[in-house]
């Protein structure tokens, strides 16, 4: 571990770097966001994680996705844009695949109860403070996209 690298748990995620996708999907000509019910902390996430050895923020944000919630074919119409929260870079993509909840590799454990598709008003209401500025980003380029 180099002495800049800061070992994640829950009080140090904020100064630890991180990476994770807001992943949309279209339903019906209606886009809809991916959360992850965190049954630990009672909010919607989004799946992210800790920037390990040498991974690059884009492939943190792919194999969070891939351990999380299954998720392997993201298509990033937007291109590779992000915006940083902190110190957590966050990615824009669609998929057509439908989520699976899948036990963390490391602790055996299931980080989130649920994966649900939801309306933007309801993650933004009911995710994580700090991930809303980065809901109300990813919403105006999915909005900017259908209007042109």
């Amino acid at each position: 571990m180099t002495p800049k690298e800061t070992i994640w748990t829950w009080e140090t995620a904020p100064d630890s770097p991180g990476a994770g996708i807001i992943i949309v999907r279209k339903f019906d000509d209606k886009w809809k966001v991916l959360g992850l019910w965190s049954h630990l902390r009672n909010y919607y996430d989004i799946p992210k994680g800790h920037i390990e050895g040498g991974d690059t923020p884009f492939e943190t944000a792919l194999r969070e996705t891939a351990e999380e919630c299954n998720i392997t074919e993201l298509d990033f119409i937007w291109g590779n844009e992000y915006i940083k929260l902190n110190k957590l870079i966050v990615y824009l993509a669609t998929t057509t695949q439908d989520p699976k909840i899948l036990k963390n590799k490391e602790s055996g454990i299931y980080e989130h109860s649920s994966a649900d598709w939801l309306e933007w008003d309801c993650i933004e209401e009911k995710a994580y403070e700090y991930l809303k500025a980065g809901f109300q980003w990813a919403k105006k380029k999915v909005d900017n996209e259908v209007n042109n």
